[in-house]
């Protein structure tokens, strides 16, 4: 029987800090890849289309368990008396049957998070966060310009994955 070639989503866990975050409902993100239209003075039409900054964001739709301390638990916000002093953190998407990263966001930080209080229903929260660095599948784990790190390209080391 062939293997289907399509992501299931129940196949693939998400992890925080190096820790697997399994109350995680959804995921999604974007990254803004913005152009700028360069001109000439003797043509109507662009000459050419520069790159801009890339900008990473995105949400996260998480259940609340006991005593997980919300988005404070994991060590995506510090708590409020330490915010000045709060530190970034990453996350990666695997595909649980290949083991490949079908995303990572590295220095990553909550914009936001919004939490439901409804009667006799699951707490939830939408967590809201923006990062400097993103990778996937199509280019391979490797040195980061900002760290100097994780120098075998192959190998998920460090704050990633534990073990």
């Amino acid at each position: 029987m062939a293997r289907s070639v399509l992501l299931s989503s129940a196949q693939v866990a998400l992890y925080v800090n190096g820790n697997q975050f399994g109350r995680v409902n959804g995921f999604s993100y974007q990254v803004d890849t913005p152009r700028k239209k360069i001109g000439t003075v003797d043509s109507q039409i662009p000459w050419e289309l520069a790159t801009g900054q890339t900008h990473v964001s995105g949400n996260m739709v998480v259940y609340r368990t006991q005593l997980d301390g919300g988005a404070e638990g994991p060590g995506m916000v510090a708590p409020i008396e330490e915010l000045p002093t709060e530190k970034y953190f990453s996350m990666v998407l695997v595909d649980l049957t290949t083991q490949v990263v079908i995303f990572q966001a590295d220095f990553c930080s909550v914009e936001s998070q919004q939490w439901s209080v409804n009667s006799k229903s699951l707490i939830m929260g939408q967590i809201t966060w923006s990062a400097l660095t993103y990778q996937n599948e199509v280019r391979p784990l490797g040195p980061d310009p900002h760290r100097g790190q994780n120098d075998n390209p192959t190998t998920p080391t460090g704050d990633i994955f534990t073990g």
